[in-house]
């Protein structure tokens, strides 16, 4: 199978989850302070570490999507 990176987002007062291909996508739609943590902030912390990132305000976990490959007729 095919993996591609996924940035789970979890807003902790709504419940809300939300999925990302990567940080910036995820920084589109939120600001910093929504977030309560930086884009650059964020990244230095994942290349310390693979844990989520956990505030008062949220949850972001990185991880890989698992897709399926895909046959060609030809190949079978």
């Amino acid at each position: 199978m095919e993996a591609k990176g996924v940035i789970h987002l979890e807003i902790k007062a709504t419940g809300l989850h939300r999925y990302f291909g990567s940080p910036s996508a995820m920084y589109e739609n939120y600001t910093s302070q929504e977030l309560g943590i930086a884009r650059q902030s964020l990244l230095n912390y994942w290349q310390k570490t693979e844990e989520p990132y956990e505030n008062a305000i949220c949850i972001i976990r990185k991880g890989e999507l698992e897709r399926k490959i895909k046959i060609k007729k030809e190949e079978l």
